[in-house]
């Protein structure tokens, strides 16, 4: 309770205080107007690619459409909640250089009392501003309105701790890339399909439907180019298996070393595992997520201005071809994509990748916060880059 009249104490000094505000308009200015233009963005998106609501689900004239979109509307996300978090930053920094309405505050507690003001009582960024634009223009409820509603809930009734039954965990696809296109069904229409989706649709025996091959594609791939590939090459062949391991969704707390002033926590997943349909594994795939939460006085939120960053680094064997992966034997060493409150990787290799021998072989995950290392995954063997 002290501290959070300490926080209300600084908010309203800061709302008075002709220095701090002079410093504030030109970037809540800024921000606005960042909204504005991705907004008519979306509009011109919408229009682009011809995409109608039918009052069931969402129609786009093929794959290639939907892929677009969504990607699309992910670089608009990405974009507003970078440019939010680096203004928020910045301010934060002015405020600390001026000293202003600081008092004996440790500094580091100020910062972080100040990028909460900012975010809370100035900005009020919006949350997935382009995705959010994209189903209220379609008057259409998205995957990604449902969770994000879900996500606030459960924040909000959080007490002490965050509870571990976090929303968006597996669901029929769990690939967040595509949440914003598709309805409360997991489902979508396509007008005029690619002629490879309809050739590969027409070999699917077993009543596989259109919808459960699109769920499959949705789950596995965020490239067209990568979807005509796999369509076009039908490979079905099981040469050998994919090495296949996961750590499901787990919850920790940030170090007080890299957060000494707040508690924070990091939620995580990581995993391997072979591509399959009807029983036959085609190409192997990596893929990671880490998310980042903050304490407040009395409740939890996304850590939206914090930086959170995932990478792997492996060696591995390629079964079907007998030769190691990558061919030339030195380890893959991804760099990180260090983004504001959530990072993720999905990558295809079109290898059975696999370990034959676990002191020499591997697949390991580095998890980041705001650039450095937070926690190392040892998900197959036990190797390590630098």
């Amino acid at each position: 309770m002290a501290q959070d009249q300490r926080t209300t104490d600084l908010n309203h000094r800061l709302s008075n205080d002709p220095v701090a505000q002079s410093l504030v308009r030109p970037y809540v200015e800024q921000l606005l107007s960042r909204q504005v233009q991705i907004e008519s963005a979306v509009r011109e998106l919408i229009m682009n690619e011809s995409i109608r609501n039918t009052g069931e689900a969402l129609t786009f004239i093929n794959l290639a459409s939907v892929v677009r979109t969504a990607d699309l509307l992910q670089q608009y996300d990405q974009d507003y909640d970078a440019f939010f978090a680096t203004i928020a930053a910045q301010l934060a920094t002015q405020f600390q250089e001026k000293r202003l309405c600081m008092g004996l505050t440790d500094p580091d507690l100020y910062r972080e009392w100040v990028l909460d003001y900012l975010e809370f009582e100035v900005f009020r960024p919006q949350t997935d501003v382009a995705s959010t634009f994209f189903a209220k223009s379609l008057q259409f409820e998205s995957v990604r309105t449902i969770q994000n509603e879900q996500e606030n809930r459960w924040l909000a009734m959080a007490g002490e701790d965050l509870p571990d039954d976090q929303p968006g965990t597996d669901l029929p696809v769990d690939e967040e890339f595509y949440w914003p296109v598709l309805n409360s069904s997991f489902d979508l229409e396509l007008s005029d399909p690619e002629l490879e989706l309809q050739q590969f649709a027409a070999t699917q025996r077993g009543g596989k439907k259109f919808k459960d091959i699109l769920l499959f594609i949705f789950d596995n791939w965020t490239t067209i180019k990568d979807i005509l590939n796999w369509l076009n090459s039908n490979v079905f062949y099981d040469c050998h298996p994919s090495a296949s391991a996961r750590i499901r969704l787990t919850r920790e707390d940030v170090p007080s070393s890299l957060s000494p002033s707040l508690r924070r926590e990091f939620r995580y997943a990581v995993s391997q595992n072979g591509v399959m349909m009807d029983g036959k594994s085609t190409r192997t795939r990596i893929k990671g997520k880490l998310k980042l939460y903050k304490r407040r006085p009395n409740s939890w939120a996304k850590d939206r201005i914090s930086l959170a960053g995932i990478n792997y680094c492996s060696l591995q064997w390629n079964a079907c071809e007998e030769i190691p992966w990558p061919a030339n034997g030195v380890p893959f060493n991804q760099a990180p994509n260090n983004l504001p409150f959530k990072a993720k990787l999905n990558q295809q290799h079109p290898y059975s990748l696999t370990i034959r021998d676990v002191n020499h072989e591997f697949l390991t995950f580095k998890l980041f916060f705001n650039q450095q290392v937070l926690k190392t995954l040892f998900l197959l063997g036990s190797g390590v880059c630098d």
